[in-house]
């Protein structure tokens, strides 16, 4: 009988989770992907709150995805985005909030917060299938070659 290759590369965070369709996974160094995330979520922040707060805007406009990758999930403690070509080929990010970070605006709106600093990101996990660590790399390369232009949201309500 032979032993089966772990899910976790490198150790398995405790609040670690395994996802359907994926077969390995691994922690983000803070390091290398923190600042990219956090960029790139304050541009998807201020894509969504571009329309949110508009009031002569339609909230059809709203994609719910960033360069392709679907926004899956938020629920409050974590942004996930799934993207994938084929079968083959996925990835899934997730990213935990840090406490203290509040997801959306106080009262009745639907705006988002962005991120304050990297510090607002307590961990982030990319969990793949086939070539979707590759892919990841590449899409976090274009997201932000594509999009830097757009600016980014920096107001903060609690």
């Amino acid at each position: 009988m032979s032993k089966s290759e772990p899910y976790w590369l490198g150790k398995r965070p405790l609040d670690g989770k395994r996802w359907a369709y994926t077969t390995s996974a691994v922690v983000l160094d803070a390091g290398d992907y923190h600042e990219k995330l956090f960029r790139m979520f304050r541009r998807y922040t201020k894509q969504w709150n571009d329309i949110e707060l508009n009031m002569d805007r339609d909230l059809s406009e709203h994609t719910h995805e960033i360069h392709g990758a679907h926004i899956v999930g938020g629920a409050g403690r974590n942004f996930t985005l799934h993207w994938h070509n084929d079968k083959e080929d996925h990835w899934i990010l997730e990213i935990h909030y840090a406490r203290g970070f509040s997801e959306y605006y106080p009262e009745l709106s639907c705006a988002r917060n962005p991120f304050r600093s990297v510090d607002d990101i307590r961990s982030a996990h990319l969990h793949s299938k086939g070539n979707g660590q590759d892919k990841f790399e590449k899409w976090l390369e274009l997201e932000e070659k594509e999009n830097k232009e757009n600016g980014e949201w920096d107001e903060y309500k609690a």
